[in-house]
């Protein structure tokens, strides 16, 4: 195995819901092209990646009641070139627009309206002092002494996991129900009552980071808008509408979870066009787990809440890299090496990032009860680029990372 793929799994390792790496997985060296890479989508491109994914469906079922359904978009230069769906879910078959819940991937979306609120000039309404990277949490929460002991705590060291606050996800609040729904006051409260941490410039991955960052911005108020918006409204308004991602929602919306029935619509506020058509549902696959944690709000808020579609994370990858929807220096700051995973691999503000050849390559992976997921956009250092996304409504998955890999080895020949 080459590290490329060594590195990335154990980065896995560290997500909601990670698993000991499989035995067997699909490994191509990773390498990106010259300039050429990749201007070029052709039929016999389509046709193996088909065949690897077939390959890597059939590691992970015995038959073909057991294989698991999967759904994968792929762009290049903000052009979709495939979206597709292998399996059935209930007898339906999947496809670009089916929907997952895509667990961690939901960070990218916090950390880039979190840096446009700062970028616009937000204020706490406690403190009436203005938000960036460098505002102490103290400022933004209360004063109380657990912020007050913290004055190193900041919200740039949310978003890039270097708080070396606990996971609550790893140990929930004392007197608390994984398996029940939970409000978010809860876990403020909780977390307020844990003793301080210690100063650190480590990375730690820990969902709490993006839950306080969730917070934070609904206890911030934009200029001109007389009250704060909620987590919801702010992500629905900022990315999701602009980039078009009319299947995207939430957990906690009144109709997300699975319906077995029928297909499903989304609760309000929504497009017009989303109305228009049903969306299709991948069962959740739980393995042999018959009482899945955290599948209720608000555990996941912030961190892992969200879902979606191939189709709508290929529009948010191209949102990403298109200047007119998510300015530059939002999506550099995102995609910059902020704080040190492993020798080579960096974390930025939703995103692991590492230098591979002549490319950096930019990716994050989701694991909630049910399903698994993996983001990934390669670019070069002539600009070009292209992404992969893949869905799975199995959490039993392990080497998404590596059939990226795969599928990248082949968009570069």
């Amino acid at each position: 195995m080459n590290l490329w793929t060594n590195s990335i799994r154990n980065i896995n390792r560290l997500r909601l819901g990670a698993r000991a790496a499989m035995g067997v997985a699909i490994c191509l060296p990773f390498l990106v092209a010259s300039p050429s890479l990749a201007q070029s989508w052709s039929s016999s491109k389509s046709v193996q990646i088909d065949q690897i994914i077939a390959h890597f469906r059939e590691l992970n079922g015995t038959d073909e009641a057991t294989l698991p359904s999967m759904s994968v978009s792929i762009g290049m230069e903000g052009r979709l070139v495939a979206a597709k769906g292998y399996g059935a879910s209930d007898g339906r078959p999947v496809d670009g627009h089916t929907l997952y819940e895509i667990g961690s991937i939901t960070k990218q979306f916090t950390a880039a309206v979190a840096l446009e609120m700062i970028k616009n000039g937000a204020v706490s309404t406690r403190s009436g002092k203005k938000l960036d990277l460098a505002t102490p949490l103290v400022a933004v929460f209360d004063d109380s002494s657990f912020w007050k002991a913290q004055p190193w705590l900041t919200v740039g060291r949310l978003l890039t996991m270097r708080s070396n606050l606990p996971n609550f996800t790893r140990r929930p609040p004392t007197g608390t129900d994984p398996w029940q729904p939970i409000d978010a006051d809860t876990l403020f409260q909780d977390i307020e009552n844990q003793p301080p941490s210690t100063v650190s410039d480590d990375f730690d991955y820990s969902n709490t980071n993006y839950f306080l960052i969730a917070e934070l911005m609904e206890r911030c108020r934009l200029p001109g808008e007389a009250q704060p918006e909620t987590y919801h409204e702010l992500l629905r308004k900022r990315i999701f509408e602009p980039a078009g991602m009319v299947e995207t929602r939430f957990i906690d919306d009144a109709d997300a979870h699975f319906d077995p029935d029928a297909s499903v619509l989304p609760a309000e506020p929504v497009s017009a066009a989303l109305k228009e058509q049903a969306a299709v549902w991948a069962r959740p696959d739980y393995g042999r787990r018959r009482r899945p944690a955290f599948t209720n709000p608000d555990w996941l808020k912030g961190s892992a809440d969200a879902v979606s579609s191939a189709v709508d994370l290929f529009a948010w990858d191209k949102a990403l890299m298109d200047p007119k929807i998510v300015p530059p220096d939002i999506r550099d700051t995102m995609l910059a090496a902020q704080a040190r995973v492993s020798p080579m691999i960096y974390y930025g503000m939703g995103w692991f990032y590492e230098e591979k050849d002549d490319a950096a390559v930019y990716s994050h992976s989701g694991a909630v009860p049910g399903y698994t997921s993996f983001n990934e956009i390669v670019r070069q250092k002539d600009g070009h680029w292209f992404s992969i996304t893949i869905l799975s409504n199995s959490d039993q998955l392990d080497g998404l990372d590596d059939l990226a890999n795969s599928i990248a080895y082949i968009l570069a020949m």
